[in-house]
Parts: C-alpha cells; structure tokens; sequence
C-alpha cells in the first residue's frame, strides 16, 4: 500500500504534500530493514511528525479560509494521527515498532485522504474566500 494515482486530490500543493509523506513512510519502511534501525525510524519518525504538523496546519488553513462544513471532524481527525504518531515515536526508542506501525500509518493515509480529503475538494472548488478584517 502507498501513493497511487487516485489519491491525487487536484489540488497541487496538497498532492505534492501527500506524496512527501508517501516518500517519508517508505523512507521509515526502509529504515526498519537496517542494521542500526532503532536511530533510523526514530529520525524518520521525526522527520514525518514535523511534515505533518506542515501538512495539517496547509490543509486546516484552506479548510478555513472557505468555511468547510466539516472542518472541526477533520481536525480532530488530523489529532487522532498525530497522538497515535507521537506515542509511535515515543515507543520506538525503547521497542521494535516496525511491522504495525508501517501498516497502520499506510492504512491510515490512504484512507484519509482517499475520503477525508477528498470529501474537502469539492467544497474548496466552489466555495468563496472568505477573510476576515485584522485586529
């Protein structure tokens, strides 16, 4: 499981964003494999958390910016990934966390962006930005 053509949402900034993490977790699945791999995952578990408070923060800004209806579940969505990402993080420098932690962070992308994102980008399309006066 990983990025395949389907997942592309259209928009181009968050298509690319969603292939970094796809680069990210192959990266991690690749980390496993080695040697010294406890060091290996901890950084690239590292470099995914820092991608996806990037990616989130992207993402809620636009859901806002066009008053997404269901902006506060996908938040809480983004949450729930980044709580189970950081107690991954916490676990893999004392225990080997490889094997469902690959599998669960594919399954989860895929699925997130397969209907979560996807479920955004019509309203995105259609909707006007909305601002707000400053101070």
């Amino acid at each position: 499981m990983g990025w395949t053509d389907n997942l592309f949402t259209g928009i181009h900034e968050i298509d690319l964003q969603h292939q970094v993490l796809f680069d990210i977790v192959a990266r991690l699945e690749q980390a496993v494999t080695l040697d010294d791999k406890w060091s290996a995952v901890h950084f690239a578990l590292v470099e995914l958390t820092n991608f996806v408070n990037v990616h989130f923060a992207v993402e809620e800004a636009l859901m806002r910016l066009h008053c997404y209806p269901g902006l506060e579940a996908h938040i809480a969505d983004h949450k729930m990934f980044s709580t189970v990402l950081a107690e991954i993080k916490k676990h893999s420098i004392r225990e080997d966390v490889s094997a469902e932690m690959t599998k669960w962070l594919n399954h989860w992308l895929v699925n997130h962006i397969g209907i979560a994102d996807h479920a955004y980008v019509p309203h995105l399309r259609t909707a006007a930005i909305v601002s707000t006066p400053l101070g």
